[in-house]
């Protein structure tokens, strides 16, 4: 009788071994963890099809909302090229941010503002050589600016129109919401050069979406229409030594259209937004030799408690402060690491979520 009682309890024991190794592995593995997951993304709106690259932080759980940042590359760049200039994934990791690369189709986004006539006649002089990374600034055959100088009218008739990215970028946000665990309160727009003018745009065109902005390496264009629905806090980075977007205002070379200097778009932003006239100012000290202080313009007392900041980076070039510097000095300037553009970026936009729709911050 006892050989056949031990008989029987050695499986039990050894299936109860079994489920207990099972529910060890499985604790184990949930709380492991997990790697940041990385995914291309396609949209198919107006005849074309557009793509944006989604970066999920470590540790993503559909469980939780995340806020989310769309990063906007310079003309003549991508997505990839904003990933790694940038630096930001690391941040995302780290913070537990979304972070969404869209790509500009043909390279160039439509800030919906016309391109000035700098002559009315005669060619004009290139900006660069155009195409992928060390590529910016760019102009090719039949570009603005390229090497073939001014445009052929008949080449000019048969252009396909722009895209409309203020609808591409709406349509992300519809994707985002429906695929990924978002907290559609907290999504914001940042962009460098081109990709900062874009950031204005949805700032100007967005507002009941996205929460905030920040412009690096932009100003904003003298002929830009801009009604924006509601205050949108706004954060500039700009070079004071920036040979694409002149920081004490001209003619911004990509796009030939005119620019406010840095301290007049800052000041522009901040009517939108109805802040105190007089902002205040200060300066963040230089973190090592060889580099300069960086001054802050701040402008506060404005609408549903947003803000309006400007940093001017000294000797900073059209740039990502921090990140790299992804050309010759010659064609963009200096990527100055007085201050780091992620940081300071995220610590702005961080603070600012959008109103529900009762007009109180949720």
């Amino acid at each position: 009788m006892l050989s056949k009682a031990v008989g029987i309890r050695q499986p039990c024991e050894s299936q109860t071994s079994s489920l207990i190794f099972v529910v060890f592995f499985t604790i184990l593995l949930l709380n492991l963890p997990l790697q940041a997951q990385q995914t291309r993304e396609k949209i198919e709106i107006d005849n074309l099809t557009r793509t944006y690259t989604v970066h999920l932080p470590t540790g993503y759980n559909q469980q939780q909302h995340y806020p989310v940042v769309i990063l906007l590359h310079p003309q003549n760049l991508d997505a990839d090229d904003m990933e790694r200039l940038t630096h930001f994934n690391q941040l995302a990791d780290k913070d537990g941010i979304i972070a969404v690369y869209p790509n500009a189709q043909r390279g160039e986004w439509n800030i919906e503002v016309h391109q000035e006539q700098e002559a009315p006649m005669g060619p004009r002089r290139g900006y660069g050589r155009r195409g992928g990374w060390g590529g910016y600034p760019g102009g090719g055959s039949g570009y603005p600016g390229g090497q073939n100088g001014g445009e052929n009218p008949n080449e000019t008739r048969n252009k396909p129109a722009p895209p409309d990215d203020v609808a591409f970028i709406n349509q992300i946000l519809d994707n985002l919401a429906l695929k990924y665990s978002v907290d559609t309160h907290r999504i914001y727009a940042t962009g460098l050069g081109d990709g900062g003018f874009m950031a204005e745009r949805i700032g100007c065109n967005l507002a009941d979406r996205v929460a905030a902005i920040a412009p690096v390496g932009a100003a904003f264009p003298k002929t830009m229409i801009c009604l924006p629905e509601r205050a949108v806090s706004t954060m500039f980075i700009s070079g004071t030594d920036d040979p694409i977007v002149p920081y004490d205002s001209g003619t911004y070379k990509q796009g030939h259209f005119h620019v406010l200097s840095a301290e007049d778009s800052a000041k522009t932003w901040a009517k939108y937004d109805r802040c105190s006239e007089k902002p205040t100012q200060s300066k963040i000290p230089a973190p090592a030799k060889g580099e300069k202080d960086t001054k802050t313009v701040t402008y506060g007392g404005c609408k549903d408690n947003s803000q309006v900041v400007l940093y001017s980076v000294k000797n900073g070039g059209n740039t990502w402060p921090g990140g790299e510097q992804y050309t010759s000095e010659k064609e963009i300037g200096k990527s100055s690491n007085a201050i780091n553009a992620d940081d300071r970026i995220w610590g702005f936009l961080s603070t600012k979520k959008l109103p529900d729709r009762s007009g109180a911050e949720k």
